[in-house]
């Protein structure tokens, strides 16, 4: 393919492509974080020759009072494409990443560690050896915030969103691979984007790991098989729990910078408490003027009625000095964050939550909260899982299903972590402790889902509805007879 007549140059792209254009082009991207917010400003700001017909763009886009980068790989076209940027030149302007050929092209920066180009050089980190080559790609599902794609045995991951420094996704998983960590992938390569605005991860190289879905995936197919009074392995969710206690071990592994522990102190867990609060009144806020569907309007109705009482949850308990202490977590887990491969799990995607901003997703957690995040996305599943002619009892066996499968979850991660401080040994700080960030997930879901899931928007609703009706309890290490 020849571009010659395609200047990809972000001076050039600024003046051929429209405002507007790159604005309806990016409002209808599953990873554009910006949808809701009024949009004062889009523009190029630099780019990289990749080849001939590809170059990698920075896409600023301006807000009142702010402003995101966003990574944009841009290929020139040479047919009918239906899902054109725009057209130039007579050519159409496609968004890389959606093409098999992008990726390919792509990859290929891999074969030298340095590409300069206006405003933007590309960089790329080899950590075991060259990657092999290959004319297979699969290209991933649009359902993400980020884009990736299967390119021969690697799973390659575009980090959208600009982020400041090294991305988490790619620290972390240097250090479990170094480490040479089980059930966790192993980072091959690393893309980094550098310029006079700074740096950032713009690619990420793993090995494929060969599953036959996700965590999510499973939990779905077991709760509609629930509904059908099928018999249902627990087994694997204790399994998963074990897993994930593994995992938060290795990060505390080796005292390098960035990983290891901080003892816990009141303050630390007073100021989560406040964060949260203050997310859980700016949601109530946003969900108030926000346009919902009947049923999820009802439930937003009874949620108000109760959202003191739910404030007043979101406290800190009072866990004394040495109890446990803080690390680097996964930050993000979920059931869509596990790959099973029919027997065991790996656990993927260390890069935070995708709408918190930069500064929180570095801080250094309690284990709790990806307890609490495993815990909300049972409940999640609980709900998603469900036929769409589901009854009363399909729901009732549906909460059993939940409520079985996180005990299970726990029991697995209990034992796992044995005596060491992940978590108080007092079982009601413990309790609470989660509690308190379970809570807050459920929150930071509300507010998730009403930016760029309108349709599930019920699902948090309902689980912010339950928690206003259950106390905190002691959790139990053993699962109850079934």
């Amino acid at each position: 393919m020849n571009s010659f007549e395609v200047h990809l140059e972000a001076a050039e792209l600024k003046k051929a492509v429209p405002e507007e254009v790159w604005i309806r082009f990016l409002t209808a991207q599953r990873w554009f974080s910006g949808k809701g917010r009024a949009i004062t400003s889009v523009m190029p700001v630099a780019s990289c020759p990749v080849d001939s017909a590809m170059a990698a763009l920075i896409l600023r886009v301006g807000y009142q009072s702010e402003f995101e980068d966003y990574f944009l790989p841009l290929l020139v076209g040479s047919g009918e494409n239906a899902d054109a940027i725009t057209w130039i030149n007579g050519r159409p302007l496609l968004d890389a990443l959606s093409h098999a050929e992008g990726w390919l092209r792509l990859m290929a920066v891999f074969n030298q560690s340095i590409h300069p180009g206006v405003r933007l050089t590309l960089e790329t980190e080899l950590i075991h050896g060259r990657l092999p080559t290959t004319s297979v790609v699969r290209v991933g599902a649009a359902d993400q915030s980020n884009s990736w794609a299967l390119v021969g045995s690697l799973f390659v991951k575009a980090y959208r969103r600009m982020q400041s420094g090294e991305n988490l996704d790619v620290t972390v998983g240097r250090f479990l691979t170094l480490h040479h960590t089980p059930h966790s992938p192993v980072l091959r390569a690393v893309l980094v984007g550098k310029g006079a605005w700074g740096q950032a991860t713009l690619l990420s190289v793993q090995e494929a790991i060969p599953n036959q879905g996700t965590g999510w995936d499973l939990a779905c197919a077991q709760v509609a098989a629930a509904t059908r009074q099928e018999i249902i392995d627990y087994d694997v969710w204790t399994k998963l729990g074990t897993r994930v206690a593994q995992i938060h071990k290795a990060l505390v592994s080796e005292q390098d910078e960035g990983f290891g522990t901080t003892p816990i102190h009141v303050p630390d867990l007073d100021s989560v408490a406040r964060q949260a609060k203050a997310l859980a009144r700016s949601v109530l806020a946003e969900l108030s003027s926000a346009e919902l569907l009947p049923e999820a309007a009802e439930q937003a109705s009874l949620l108000k009625a109760k959202a003191s009482q739910l404030l007043n949850r979101l406290k800190a308990p009072r866990l004394p000095i040495g109890s446990c202490h803080r690390q680097r977590i996964h930050g993000d887990i979920h059931l869509g964050q596990v790959l099973w491969d029919g027997e065991d799990f790996t656990i993927i995607d260390y890069e935070g939550e995708p709408a918190r901003v930069w500064e929180e997703r570095l801080r250094k957690h309690s284990v709790a909260k990806d307890v609490a995040g495993m815990l909300r996305s049972f409940d999640y599943a609980a709900r998603a899982g469900l036929p769409a002619d589901a009854d009363q009892t399909a729901h009732q066996t549906a909460r059993l299903w939940r409520n079985l499968a996180r005990n299970a979850f726990w029991e697995g991660y209990d034992k796992a972590i044995g005596a060491e401080p992940f978590l108080p040994s007092d079982l009601e700080q413990r309790s609470s402790l989660i509690a308190m960030y379970e809570l807050e997930k459920a929150f930071y879901e509300l507010h998730y889902e009403l930016g760029h899931r309108p349709d599930w928007v019920g699902i948090p609703l309902a689980g912010l509805l339950d928690l206003a009706e259950n106390v905190p309890v002691k959790r139990r290490a053993t699962r109850p007879k079934t």
